[in-house]
């Protein structure tokens, strides 16, 4: 194989794999372009536009001050001491069970806070004089609770259903039962 055959074919296969849009430049007479892995192909992909890194943060960092600001918690304005009495509270759970639960375990129920419906919040107060002087807020992970004697702000263990809520007044033993529906989030 001589040189001559050898550089006509390696021309046609050039011609082959260039771009027919890309202007050719004409090679000075005689001359033998030398290729590089840069030179096959479309030149229009050689100036992509490469995205700026992001910021980087410090390995050692715990959190980040973007990831503390939760839009829900934001919103309450109850970080201040009014001198108002805070109420003894306890939360309770509800799940809805029947026979077929409760004693042949079809339904895959058991007894642990993941498998109920419902939360019940209830709350002790023994100085107030009825639910019409009750100010009561719930939103999906927070509840406020105000009266002229006292003030309850807390953040609910679970997501709720803050629409869809009840409240009961119990005027005997001075409680305020609230039942709320939790929402769980699937985790896949």
């Amino acid at each position: 194989m001589d040189i001559g055959s050898f550089t006509a074919e390696f021309q046609a296969l050039t011609s082959l794999l260039r771009d027919p849009q890309e202007e050719e430049a004409a090679p000075a007479p005689g001359s033998v372009s030398r290729p590089n892995p840069g030179a096959i192909g479309p030149k229009d992909l050689l100036n992509v536009k490469v995205p700026a890194p992001k910021a980087r943060h410090d390995p050692k960092e715990i959190w980040r001050e973007d990831e503390l600001l939760d839009p829900a918690a934001a919103a309450v304005d109850d970080d201040y001491d009014d001198g108002r009495e805070v109420p003894n509270y306890e939360f309770l759970y509800k799940q809805a069970v029947d026979t077929a639960d409760n004693f042949l375990g079809m339904s895959g129920k058991d007894g642990s806070s993941t498998s109920c419906e419902d939360l019940v919040v209830r709350v002790e107060l023994p100085g107030a004089a009825g639910a019409a002087e009750l100010d009561l807020d719930v939103k999906d992970t927070y509840l406020k609770l105000s009266s002229p004697q006292y003030k309850l702000s807390i953040h609910l263990p679970h997501k709720v259903d803050g629409e869809r809520g009840k409240a009961k007044w119990d005027s005997t033993k001075k409680v305020l039962s609230i039942t709320l529906r939790i929402i769980r989030e699937e985790p896949f």
